[in-house]
């Protein structure tokens, strides 16, 4: 065994002697390849057999360590259209190696072999092997001088490839260093314009310049001509020009036609020139309608007719637009802008909001605009704006933000209404305000504490089309998790049996002292129950406990969490739930006083003075000599519903009501039913559907049976109508053919109807589930009778 042992380690020393870089693949050597200065040629500017000199090979190492101790490097070059070398090689003294900026070609041997007619091997070698000479980023650099080209059509190209056994090479295929394309001219404009129908638009600079070559060739010539036309639906108008060329200014003859301009005679003084510019062409839009697109095309003697788009029709409208590239700012609800109470740093500034004309004139200044928030989210109290092009308010000495301050609506502080006529309109007419009217604004916002997601801010108007555009979101500082819990009375001590989990929106952001608060709706805790923080997050909660005051729980952070969000959970709360109260849901309202305001009189609004949310001053309205804050105009401001129906009361008591004993007469027809010895009068009558089943008022007979009124429940937005008694709970909703117990769906004989605002459900389906099962028909005097069970 002992011997065993030490030949594996002698086995393991000879290994640890022998060079990691023996194990490497040379594959995992890695070059990219690329030509730079790559020539382009005009048909008939060169022929075949002529040298391309100027562009060259470049091969950067990506990646040198697994070479450390290679001695050299193999390179196969393999070109396409050129002519043979004949014999000649590329001229390995022109090859170099740099690292940088430094030439390292000295620590390297290079040569050049060629091994067939259009292929080379080219080997980079280590002089010194006992010097690792190859580096990360280096630079092999091939010259392609007096290679020459083949075939010179148009559209023909001469090409490299690069190939290697020592290395993979990136790019490395068909690598173009000279190309040859059609003689001829390119357009372009620095920027298409808009124009509306019979409205004119000035060309934003006009440029022809050769598409190869260095000269415009023909336009040097005297006699040459240069025409411009332009598609049908539009015409030039006729205006004092500007001509320029890199060499000079010309002085053409210059002919006008309705789709035409001519420029005659170009000088030979511009020899030479490399392009040739026009500015101040104007282009109406005669007949052209909204989409289509203005074209000029470019005829220069002796080349190609170019086309270039130089404007597009628009309509009449106003653009509202954010930045597309910029984040939608994320902002806290229920804090002021300081966000007092928490430790986030955002400064509550929504996404830049850019208002524009398409063209001066366009922004009819005569009509109303309104731009919306949605509602619980305010502007504050400060806004900044910008204008451009020709806005100009017409009230003398006015501010845009006094503007948007006047534009508040202190009714309701969700809509801005800009008055006609605050604004001046630009006048396209007028040579001297010709710019599109734009301003851009960014507001400043806080939410209700119950407003959660974007926010979507609408422009609306006689005179601007509909639009949205997203420029914040809202995120509540904490999340709530609630269950429904369905109880019966039982006065004092009443235990709920779920907990309640308070999550924090991100690690650290409630700071030390931050206060919670829990309060049901009509209904007082009675006793703490427990508060447990998870372990992870490190927040700790003052006197680890949580406290009643009033009929409300509460707890205080005592130090903020560390590297993950906190995670709350409040259990064995109690309840002091009153014999009076009616059986129905209530709601859990889960709220920070500390984010809203520092102080509170028992739980009341606070003073203006106060600091936090309440007194979060907004945007001046008009009619304010100071800003009004959020205290003065929202008396639900604090009130964040953290689960409806959190407390469902089933029942008034705890006595036994499943059993009807109760008989119940209901004549079709009638509006009373007769309950026990009692005549009772109800709105609506029983009557009988289309389908033969007789169709008994719910809450009518539900009452005649013993239920409460206040026990049948009625939801608008489902319309669906809920029965509590006992331990039951049944749901019906319009339109369906089944009735819920307790969760459990019960086919029904017949839908739910409504009629006359009522809801109707057939009578056997009524009997089964209130649990009546002695239920009689007589179809004498068509009358339906429940008896209650004995």
């Amino acid at each position: 065994m002992k011997k065993f042992l030490s030949m594996v380690m002698a086995a393991a020393m000879v290994v640890s002697l022998v060079p990691a870089t023996a194990f490497a693949a040379a594959g995992d050597f890695k070059a990219t390849a690329k030509v730079v200065d790559a020539k382009n040629f005009a048909v008939d500017e060169i022929e075949s057999g002529d040298s391309v000199d100027g562009s060259e090979l470049q091969l950067t190492l990506t990646t040198a360590d697994t070479l450390k101790g290679k001695d050299s490097l193999k390179f196969t070059l393999n070109f396409d259209n050129v002519v043979d070398f004949k014999g000649s090689e590329l001229d390995k003294n022109a090859i170099y190696v740099k690292d940088g900026s430094d030439n390292v070609t000295p620590k390297f041997d290079i040569n050049v072999e060629k091994t067939d007619d259009t292929e080379f091997e080219v080997t980079v070698a280590e002089k010194d092997s006992n010097v690792d000479a190859y580096a990360r980023g280096q630079v092999i650099g091939i010259p392609l001088d007096n290679v020459c080209i083949d075939k010179v059509s148009k559209g023909k190209t001469a090409t490299v490839s690069v190939d290697s056994d020592d290395a993979t090479v990136t790019n490395g295929d068909d690598l173009v260093f000279a190309s040859v394309e059609s003689k001829g001219i390119k357009a372009s404009v620095k920027d298409t314009v808009d124009v509306a129908t019979e409205e004119v638009a000035e060309i934003k600079e006009l440029k022809i310049e050769p598409a190869v070559g260095d000269t415009l060739g023909a336009v040097a010539k005297n006699g040459t001509d240069i025409r411009l036309k332009l598609n049908s639906g539009f015409e030039f108008v006729k205006s004092d020009l500007t001509l320029s060329t890199d060499k000079g200014t010309p002085v053409p003859d210059v002919a006008w036609d309705d789709d035409e301009v001519t420029f005659e005679n170009i000088g030979d003084g511009i020899t030479g020139a490399e392009w040739f510019k026009i500015d101040g062409l104007k282009v109406e839009a005669t007949s052209a309608k909204s989409g289509s697109t203005a074209t000029i095309k470019v005829y220069v003697d002796g080349n190609d007719t170019v086309s270039v788009e130089v404007a597009k029709v628009v309509d009449y409208t106003v653009s509202m637009s954010v930045d597309e590239d910029e984040d939608v700012p994320v902002i806290y609800s229920g804090v002021d802008v300081n966000n007092t109470g928490i430790t986030d740093d955002s400064d509550h500034d929504a996404l830049e909001v850019t208002i524009k004309e398409s063209f001066a004139g366009a922004w009819n200044n005569s009509k109303d605009f309104t731009l919306s928030l949605p509602e619980g989210v305010y502007v504050a109290d400060e806004i900044s704006t910008s204008t451009d092009g020709d806005f100009k308010l017409t009230t003398s000495g006015k501010t845009t933000e006094q503007w948007f301050q006047d534009a508040y609506d202190e009714g309701d502080y969700i809509d801005l209404t800009f008055k006609r006529r605050t604004w001046e309109e630009t006048n396209p007419n007028d040579t001297n305000k010709d710019d599109p009217a734009e301003i851009s604004f960014t507001l400043k916002l806080v939410a209700d504490p119950n407003f959660e997601g974007d926010v979507v801010l609408k422009l609306t108007g006689d005179a601007v089309e509909e639009q949205e555009v997203t420029i914040a979101k809202f995120v509540k500082p904490y999340v709530v998790e609630a269950q429904q819990n369905d109880m019966q009375i039982d006065y004092r001590n009443t235990e709920i049996p779920t907990s309640v989990v308070i999550k924090e929106a991100e690690a650290g952001l409630w700071d030390k002292n931050t206060e919670f608060k829990l309060e049901l709706d009509k209904i007082d805790f009675d006793d703490e129950g427990t508060i447990k923080v998870d372990e992870k997050s490190g927040l700790e909660i003052k006197d680890n406990e949580i406290k009643e005051k009033d009929g409300v729980l509460y707890f205080t952070v005592d130090s903020r969490s560390d590297d993950e969000p906190a995670v709350v959970t409040l259990s064995g709360m109690q309840l002091y739930m009153d014999r009076s109260l009616p059986a129905g849901a209530y709601d859990l309202d889960v709220w920070s006083p500390t984010m809203l305001a520092d102080k509170f009189d028992d739980g009341d609004v606070a003073d203006n003075a106060t600091k936090g949310y309440l007194a979060q001053a907004i945007l001046k309205p008009a009619s304010e000599k100071e800003n009004k804050v959020i205290a003065d105009i929202n008396d639900d401001f604090y009130s964040e519903t953290a689960k409806a129906g959190f407390v469902n009361i089933v029942t008034a008591g705890r006595e036994d009501t499943d059993s009807f004993t109760t008989k119940v007469v209901v004549p079709v027809g009638e509006k009373y039913v007769i309950s026990g010895e009692t005549k009772q009068e109800i709105p609506v009558p029983a009557y009988i559907n289309a389908d033969g089943y007789t169709m008994l008022p719910l809450r009518a007979v539900s009452v005649a049976l013993g239920i409460n009124s206040n026990n049948v429940l009625w939801d608008q937005a489902t319309r669906t109508a809920t029965v509590m008694y006992g331990s039951k709970i049944i749901s019906m909703t319009y339109g369906q053919k089944v009735v819920y117990v307790n969760a459990a769906p019960i086919p029904a004989s017949t839908s739910v109807e409504i009629k006359e605002n009522r809801m109707f459900l057939g009578l056997r389906d009524l009997g089964n589930a209130l649990g009546v099962t002695d239920i009689t028909w007589d179809a004498a005097t068509k009358t339906a009778t429940l008896n209650g069970n004995k």
